[in-house]
C-alpha cells in the first residue's frame, strides 16, 4: 500500500495514514530531505556520524543508491557545524562527517560549494578533535580536499577511496566515470 523512498523517511507517519484512508502511496520522487538531527543515533559517547549529503547522482551500472537514497542533497555549513558544536558541547571527541559521494558536496548549491570548503569551515570546532569523512569518488577526488586536510590537524590523514578495477573497459562498463590513468 505504501511505496517510499528514504526521504520520506520523516513522514511515514502521514503516508501511512494516507495508506490507511484508502489510498495508495507512492512517495519516491525526488525531495529536499526534512532532517530531524534531535534525534539522531550515537552508538558511542566520543565518536559521532554527521550526514553532510545525502543521495547520490552517479549511475553506476551495478548500484541501487541514486534510486533508492534520491538525488545529491547537501546541508548547509552553518548546520554541519551546529550539529559538530552540539557534539562537542556533550563530549563528543571525534565526527567522521558522511556522504555517499561526499566529494560533489556543495554542487546541488546555489553558488555551488565544494567539499574542501565545507572540511575548511568545519576544522576548528572547538572541543572536535579528530575530522574523518567517508566516502570519496575516485572521479571527483581533488587536490583541494588534499591541501586542506593537510593544513589542519584535527582532519585526519585518511582517504576512503573505493577505486574499483584497473582496466579502462570493465570502468566503463560499470558506469564509473574515470579510466586507468585518471
Amino acid at each position: 500500500d505504501v511505496v517510499m523512498g528514504p526521504q520520506y523517511a520523516n513522514r511515514l507517519g502521514d503516508l501511512l495514514e494516507d495508506a490507511l484512508n484508502g489510498n495508495q502511496v507512492v512517495a519516491t520522487e525526488p525531495t529536499y530531505v526534512m532532517e530531524d538531527v534531535t534525534k539522531p543515533r550515537r552508538g558511542s559517547s566520543v565518536c559521532a556520524w554527521v550526514n553532510v549529503i545525502y543521495g547520490c547522482n552517479e549511475r553506476c551500472t551495478y548500484c541501487v543508491v541514486p534510486g533508492t537514497r534520491g538525488v545529491e542533497q547537501s546541508r548547509p555549513v552553518e548546520s554541519i557545524r551546529a550539529e559538530m558544536e552540539a557534539l562537542a558541547a556533550q563530549g563528543y571527541k571525534e565526527v567522521t562527517l558522511l556522504g555517499q559521494n561526499i566529494d560533489a558536496y556543495g554542487r546541488d548549491m546555489s553558488p555551488k560549494r565544494k567539499f574542501s570548503e565545507l572540511l575548511e569551515r568545519v576544522a576548528d570546532v572547538e572541543g572536535i578533535e579528530r575530522v574523518r569523512f567517508v566516502t570519496s569518488h575516485p572521479r571527483y577526488m581533488s587536490d583541494s580536499v588534499v591541501r586542506a586536510v593537510a593544513a589542519h590537524d584535527r582532519l585526519m590523514p585518511v582517504f576512503h577511496i573505493p577505486a574499483q578495477s584497473g582496466d579502462d573497459e570493465v570502468l566503463h562498463r560499470m558506469g564509473r566515470g574515470y579510466t586507468v590513468d585518471r
